[in-house]
């Protein structure tokens, strides 16, 4: 029996399924990116006091790029936002950072989760123009029309040739039935259609727009000539803003009182109508002039560059920085190819003037706290770009970037070398073709001086007078080897 049992268990035990016992699984392996661990460890130590000079160094944005050419581009815009949130963080990087972080969720068509930084931007002087423009782009793109063409205005207020933004702002205004720019909507008041002045003004057409306002073509009745009319903004006209409505026309009658034959003559202003009357420039703008015809020969471009110091010059000694100059604020009275027409500095609608103690130029300028970053970006000296207060140098670099574009018929740098901010003492160097066909002794003699009007120490450019006279120089030069103008 005992021997039955025994073989009923072997039978059933052998029959019985046998499960095994898994093994326990190994933990994943999980490998993290160079770059990640990286900007990782940046973050702790910054978090420490220590490396925050490199929150937004070049290596660690090539790191973050480096991510998102990868593959990782959801991770490399955390990272960014990461280090913009970082209490060690200065304000300039912060602000290198945004313009990083809004252009990548741009890319990813997520810009709506960078509004934010791009309103912050709109405070920033190199980052000004491109947030006002992808901010415009992304109300467009939504339909609100009224808030686009705002910042489409906020752009051509700064930068008349950003590209696509004229045409914009004509579709927009055509779509709402817009012939001219409404009150409170655009750039110009109500004034703006038909009459300025009352019956005196009659305006026929746009010229052009600048910081300060909008100019129109008109005429004038009383005396029958054609004039130019400068309206300014709305929010110049609003009750709290009064003091800069006050600077304003007071930068107006400075300008008057210069009297100056390569200076735009102001005819009549009126400040209840935010109304400036100036001679009318119907010869067009450098800007368009080196559009129209390309670069300039040789003589005829040093005789501007000597006009343009020229009007700089009296400008500096009244303590007055112009701060704005470019070709499109440089303007001809006839045709500028017609012998004797000159060159005429515009638009001193953001100008500096003397401190009412009476300093006046670069003394004055040192004495007051740092100033905000105006003008052009595409003209700002280094140091005015970083808003360190006015000195006349800032305008002798924007007078070398004239020069050179004259020479060239193009900018010196490209928009993403503008945009980056890097400078060298190369920037300036003239291609050989340019200057081939002057002698030798001159070409390098336009070069010395282009280079030492952009260099990039403010202190070793020198002061108007001298740069007025190796002007002068540089043009008798070329009179006397035969130069055709």
């Amino acid at each position: 029996m005992s021997d039955d049992r025994g073989f009923f268990a072997r039978l059933f035990r052998r029959r019985r399924p046998t499960t095994a016992v898994p093994a326990p699984a190994p933990e994943p392996v999980v490998l993290r990116d160079e770059d990640d661990t990286w900007l990782e460890q940046l973050v702790v130590a910054a978090g420490d006091g220590q490396r925050l000079d490199e929150l937004a160094a070049p290596d660690t944005l090539a790191r973050i790029d480096s991510l998102w050419q990868r593959g990782h581009e959801r991770l490399a815009t955390e990272w960014l936002e990461k280090l913009i949130a970082h209490p060690g963080a200065a304000e300039p990087a912060v602000a290198t950072l945004r313009a990083r972080l809004v252009e990548r969720l741009d890319e990813r068509r997520e810009l709506e989760r960078g509004l934010v930084h791009l309103e912050a931007l709109t405070a920033s002087a190199p980052h000004v123009v491109r947030a006002h423009y992808l901010l415009a782009e992304h109300h467009r793109k939504h339909g609100d029309d009224v808030v686009a063409l705002r910042h489409y205005e906020a752009v051509l207020a700064r930068d008349l040739d950003y590209p696509n933004v004229r045409t914009r702002v004509e579709r927009l205004r055509a779509a709402r039935g817009l012939d001219a720019p409404a009150a409170g909507e655009t750039i110009a008041g109500a004034d703006v259609v038909g009459v300025a002045g009352g019956a005196r003004y009659r305006l026929v057409r746009e010229l052009g727009r600048g910081a300060a306002g909008v100019v129109y073509l008109a005429r004038d009745a009383e005396l029958e000539r054609d004039v130019a009319i400068k309206l300014l903004h709305p929010h110049l006209a609003a009750a709290q803003q009064q003091e800069a409505l006050a600077r304003f026309f007071h930068e107006a009658r400075v300008m008057a009182s210069l009297r100056h034959p390569n200076v735009v003559a102001v005819l009549d202003l009126e400040e209840k109508a935010r109304r400036i009357v100036l001679e009318l420039a119907a010869g067009g703008t450098l800007r368009e002039l080196l559009r129209e015809r390309g670069p300039r020969p040789l003589r005829r471009t040093l005789e501007r560059h000597g006009q343009i110091l020229t009007a700089l010059s009296a400008a500096h000694r009244r303590g007055i920085i112009h701060r704005d100059v470019k070709p499109g604020n440089l303007l001809f009275r006839r045709d500028p190819d017609t012998p004797g027409v000159e060159v005429m500095l515009g638009d001193f609608g953001v100008a500096h003037l003397p401190d009412a103690t009476g300093a006046t130029g670069a003394t004055a300028a040192r004495s007051r706290r740092p100033a905000e970053a105006v003008g052009t970006l595409a003209y700002m000296s280094p140091e005015q770009r970083r808003g360190e207060p006015p000195r006349p140098g800032d305008d002798l670099w924007a007078a070398a970037v004239v020069l050179y574009e004259m020479l060239t018929g193009r900018h010196p740098w490209t928009r993403d070398v503008l945009l980056g901010g890097a400078r060298t003492p190369d920037d300036f160097r003239l291609p050989a073709a340019t200057l081939a066909a002057a002698p030798p002794a001159l070409a390098a003699a336009v070069q010395a001086h282009l280079d030492r009007l952009g260099a990039i120490d403010p202190d070793a450019r020198p002061a108007t007078e001298p740069a007025l006279a190796e002007a002068f120089a540089l043009r008798a030069s070329a009179i006397a080897a035969g130069v055709a103008a």
